[in-house]
């Protein structure tokens, strides 16, 4: 391993911090760390997994038909439930991979690794390529119960467009291979579908335009 991916290793950075409206409508304090980081992806593993695991058994116990089950589980996105996100960190540490951990309520609550630099489908310059993005199990929809923090999908992805462009001397734009129940999610930030570009999966390609992203950068 290269000398400079050592030292990015031990690096870890708040880079924006705020508020989140938790559910119950209390206001919680919210940081998000640029940064490779085996304990963060552990603690994603471990509270991530046992939150799915709770979400089971509360909808086990309030639902013992297993069609009305079946119907509440079809309405949560589980894709990728099957992630590690110690795997994902021990496989990708070099230079052109960035990572950003959402914390609050003391634990993560989302998660985002890019790599860098991709060329854009759809305008001149380099942008960066999201290779996994998600969300803790609580913080997603789900008929059964609300979710406990909402937007933070495109809270850590715009922490991701201003370090690519402000640290890295990206323009602004990225683009992804999206799982299918998160396509909805990326054509609400407007993402535009450029067809014959599926990966070997068949996964859906998307890219956010310049213009647009700008204004993912500018939101509050």
């Amino acid at each position: 391993m290269s000398t400079s991916s050592n030292k990015k290793k031990c690096t870890l950075q708040e880079i924006e911090n705020g508020e989140l409206i938790h559910v119950s409508s209390r206001r919680v304090p919210y940081q998000i760390i640029h940064g490779w980081s085996l304990l963060s992806s552990v603690e994603c593993d471990a509270l991530w997994k046992q939150g799915w695991l709770e979400l089971f058994e509360q909808i086990q116990q309030a639902e013992p038909d297993e069609m009305r089950q079946n119907e509440i589980l079809s309405s949560i996105s589980t894709e990728d439930i099957g992630w590690d996100w110690f795997r994902k960190a021990v496989a990708y540490v070099g230079d052109e991979y960035e990572w950003f951990h959402l914390y609050a309520d003391g634990k993560p609550q989302a998660a985002c690794l890019i790599y860098h630099p991709e060329e854009s489908s759809l305008e001149t310059g380099d942008i960066f390529y999201v290779k996994f993005v998600a969300v803790a199990p609580w913080n997603r929809d789900c008929v059964f119960r609300p979710r406990e923090f909402r937007g933070l999908g495109r809270i850590v992805l715009r922490a991701a467009q201003l370090f690519a462009v402000n640290a890295l001397k990206l323009r602004p734009g990225f683009c992804l291979h999206a799982l299918p129940k998160a396509e909805v999610f990326y054509r609400r930030l407007k993402m535009v579908n450029v067809k014959g570009k599926e990966d070997s999966q068949s996964l859906a390609y998307f890219e956010l335009p310049q213009a647009l992203a700008i204004q993912l950068m500018e939101a509050s």
